[in-house]
Order: structure tokens, then sequence, then C-alpha cells
């Protein structure tokens, strides 16, 4: 059998394409009448055996350069406009609004406790608060106390 067709054959009972294969040239030479009388799958099986067609290892992607490109954005490099896709809020790691929105209700539960607020009032602020009306803590404290004066 011809060499071509012995990879092909081996290719398909290995399942790896032909050109990821290896042919050990000296266990070729050693070998060589049982190659040239292979006809068959268990002829192909038994060359395998023998060592004479091996796989390939699949190479895995090197890490090197993308090493090499998080110690430069370590250093604040690569981050100017030409690298930046996306507007300046989908940029944003942390959804700052949902951090803002809990901090301002942790504060109004704070002011209920220490009964600056009734029920209806601690109501609508609550509201105001989901409907991004104040800008922070200091904001909602002044607008309570100058709502209850």
């Amino acid at each position: 059998m011809k060499l071509n067709t012995l990879k092909d054959l081996a290719g398909k009972l290995l399942k790896k394409g032909k050109h990821k294969l290896i042919v050990d040239t000296e266990k070729l030479e050693v070998h060589k009448k049982k190659v040239e009388d292979s006809i068959t799958r268990e002829d192909v099986r038994q060359l395998i055996n023998d060592g004479v067609i091996k796989k390939q290892k699949n190479t895995g992607q090197s890490t090197g350069r993308s090493k090499a490109l998080l110690e430069k954005k370590k250093l604040k490099r690569k981050r100017g406009p030409g690298k930046r896709k996306g507007t300046k809020a989908a940029r944003k790691t942390t959804n700052e609004h949902n951090l803002k929105v809990r901090g301002l209700r942790k504060r109004l539960k704070e002011i209920k406790k220490e009964d600056k607020l009734n029920g209806k009032n601690y109501k609508k602020v609550y509201l105001m608060i989901t409907g991004n009306y104040f800008r922070g803590k200091k904001h909602l404290e002044e607008y309570i106390n100058g709502e209850n004066k």
C-alpha cells in the first residue's frame, strides 16, 4: 500500500487528519515488508500498534504574547482611543447605578429607624431612589431634612 493511502486509512482509525500523523522512518525500514503487504484496516491497526504510525500531539495555544500584553496593560499602556470599543458607560466593569442605589436604600433604612420618616414619606423617597433622583447620600439627607421642616 502506498504511504499516502496508508496515512489516510490510519487517520480514519485514529480520528486525525493525515497531516497530523507521524511516520517513524526507522520503524518503517524495519517493517517495510509489512507496510507494502498491508491492505486491510486490521493491517493498519497492527502498524499503529508497532509504532510505525503515531498521532502528532495537539499544539496548545501559546500564552507568551498574551502575558507580555497583560504586563503592558498593568503599566496602563494600550488604553488609548484606538484600542477602545464601546461607550464609556459600556466599558465600566461594575454597574455603578446598582451600587449607588444599594447605598442609598441602606441609608434610607437607617433614617427610618431613627424615626425621621413616616411610612408614607418612606415609600415616596424609596421610589425616588429607584428613579435615580438623588446624587448621593448627602443629597438624600438634605431632601429629607428639608421636607420634614
